[in-house]
């Protein structure tokens, strides 16, 4: 199954075990600091870009790996 471009509060409250207000400042503050970094890029609130999440939360990024 493909991921979705967004994560939501739910997926937040999953990964994190943090309360639906917990889980949407968590996400106010990624989109504000999305904003920054990106400004012409789209921003929904109470969603995340996928991407930026996993990097900012988990540090993961798309690596080549060499065969």
């Amino acid at each position: 199954m493909e991921k979705k471009l967004y994560v939501d509060v739910n997926e937040v409250i999953a990964d994190w075990g943090v309360s639906r207000a917990k889980a949407y400042e968590m996400i106010k503050d990624l989109n504000k600091r999305f904003r920054e970094i990106n400004p012409n890029f789209i921003v929904i609130n109470g969603k995340a870009n996928r991407k930026f999440y996993e990097e900012s939360c988990y540090g993961a990024k798309e690596r080549s790996v060499a065969h």
